[in-house]
């Protein structure tokens, strides 16, 4: 029995070498995307800001009238006014992107320089940015780093018509979001220019053999539409070397736990084992022994041993009965809930449309009535008449025009509808009330830009399933041209929060994601985005039922 021990323990140990380089390769590449997705949300975020503020600076030194007061015929009491207010503008758009972007003006007709926001460097430094504005008269500079006394910066000017208004920003604050990320005690951030050449680090990074435990990380700046590119010098395993610690320690635990059960098992095969396989092989041996003399076994111990074995058959019979009544009473409540907030969607509509036909008869418009009676008795009728899972896509569509022309009758500006459905698609089975609860929310909630219409478009299509080919997918989506959705919204959807608001709002798009779980499980995807310039877009996919 020991030697079978020993022999176990080799395979241990073997596995815990392998699954110890698996670990740390794993840590290692969690750590790396742990830091590359808070590098991509930084790069992100600093990128509209340095968009933000060239709009800003291009803007203000073209368009904005308290520039005109720098004029040849201006005099100082003007100019002076003219600075006040440019520092106010600029202390808003510093609300909004931050204090440590500095601002300054300069107009070389009267060699008029001035800080148009609050001066963050000393004295020498202030001289050194002067001289580099009054030496860029003439001169247009995209975001650019550059280096002013031993201080890096990154660096935007824009000259108009004599009047040059430049940005400075110190490599330190723009970095500093970054200090926050845990690279170890040797850990380094360095920023590169175009070419390659570093012109700011906050460390010199691993050197020797330290450099074994650290990774290189390259974040190009023209991925990200930035001036820059970071290299991060980071320890290989992060946050999570306490937990790759742990694991050793267990691997090793296990490998004691080994030995030790190993004298467990040869003394429970001296004393446990052993008798039992004398017992199962005097069972055994029943049958052919002709003489039950030289049995060691007693008839009082086989009925026991029956009586043990029809125990446990009948218990395995219960379980087996109390596993099927849970499946029927899980799969009763399903169809319960599926139900509930079918009827729970109705009234959502029925309240839209007797307000509306309330609100016509109420004008006295009795021709309207009619034919919104017409449109919302075969609305109604459909409403009334699905009491299944599914049903045809078609049917849907045409329930989702019904419901158009009665709000286009009640709005003063109609809804522009327009669909795109081929005919392999027209058959394809969907929830019922599922899409007009998407539509309705486009009419409730999208707001046009001023002068236009709102346009509601909505296509589909059949999609093979890349990843395992086990049958095709039925893709939907539904755009408008309104506001788009509130970034708030949009969050809770991708994170599968409720979205339910407490006036009541959203609800109809709560429950049809509660009843696609239900009736999917996992194997439906909804997204919600915004389009551009404006707009909103719902994309619905879900296998295909025929």
């Amino acid at each position: 029995m020991l030697t079978k021990t020993l022999f176990l323990a080799i395979p241990v140990v073997i596995l815990f070498v392998v699954v110890s380089w698996f670990s740390f390769s794993e840590i290692r590449k969690q750590n790396n995307l742990a830091l590359e997705s808070s590098v991509n949300i930084y790069q992100n975020e600093l990128e509209h800001k340095l968009s933000a503020i060239q709009h800003f600076v291009q803007w203000t030194v073209v368009h904005d009238p308290i520039l005109d007061a720098f004029d040849t015929d201006g005099h100082m009491g003007d100019f002076r006014n003219a600075s006040n207010e440019l520092r106010l503008r600029v202390s808003d758009m510093q609300y909004s992107t931050g204090s440590e972007y500095t601002y300054f003006f300069y107009w070389d007709e009267k060699d008029i320089f001035f800080n148009a926001s609050e001066i963050k460097v000393d004295y020498e430094t202030y001289k050194k940015i002067k001289e580099r504005i009054k030496s860029d008269v003439g001169t247009n500079y995209t975001w650019e780093p550059c280096m002013i006394g031993d201080r890096a910066f990154l660096y935007y000017s824009i000259t108009y018509e004599h009047r040059i208004f430049s940005c400075l920003v110190s490599m330190d604050d723009i970095l500093s979001p970054l200090s926050s990320l845990s690279l170890g005690e040797y850990g380094a951030i360095h920023a590169m220019n175009t070419d390659g050449e570093v012109f700011y680090e906050t460390g010199t990074g691993p050197d020797g053999f330290r450099g074994n435990f650290y990774n290189r990380l390259i974040f190009p700046g023209d991925e990200a539409d930035l001036p820059f590119t970071i290299a991060i010098d980071s320890l290989a395993l992060g946050n999570y070397g306490r937990l790759f610690f742990l694991q050793f320690i267990v691997f090793l635990a296990a490998l004691m736990l080994t030995f030790i059960m190993g004298g467990y098992v040869l003394v429970s095969y001296r004393k446990v084992i052993l008798p039992i396989k004398i017992f199962s092989k005097s069972l055994s041996e029943m049958e052919s022994l002709q003489d039950s003399e030289g049995l060691v076994l007693t008839d009082s111990r086989v009925q026991e041993l029956n009586q043990i074995n029809d125990q446990f058959k009948n218990l395995i019979h219960e379980i087996t009965r109390l596993r099927i009544d849970v499946y029927e009473a899980e799969l009763d409540n399903n169809k319960f809930m599926i139900h509930f907030l079918q009827q729970q969607i109705k009234p959502h509509f029925y309240l839209n449309c007797l307000t509306t036909i309330d609100s016509m008869v109420s004008l006295g418009d009795i021709e309207a009535a009619k034919k919104m009676l017409m449109f919302t008795s075969r609305y109604f009728r459909y409403l009334f008449q699905v009491d299944n899972n599914f049903v045809p896509l078609i049917n849907e569509l045409t329930h989702i025009e019904d419901y158009l022309s009665i709000q286009n009758m009640r709005l003063s500006r109609p809804t522009q509808y327009e669909t795109d459905l081929p005919k392999d698609c027209n058959q394809l089975n969907i929830p019922p009330l599922l899409l007009i609860t998407f539509v309705e929310n486009c009419v409730k909630h999208a707001t046009p830009p001023d002068g236009e219409s709102l346009k509601i478009s909505l296509s589909a299509k059949k999609l093979l399933d890349a990843e395992d080919g086990a049958g095709d997918i039925l893709e939907i989506v539904i755009t408008d041209n309104g506001q788009g959705f509130d970034d708030e919204i949009l969050n809770k959807i991708q994170n599968d929060e409720d979205i339910i608001s407490d006036d009541g709002n959203h609800i109809g798009i709560t429950n049809c994601i509660r009843r696609l779980r239900l009736l999917y499980g996992d194997s439906f995807e909804l997204h919600a985005g915004n389009i551009k310039p404006h707009g909103a877009r719902i994309t619905l996919r879900i296998p295909v039922k025929v």
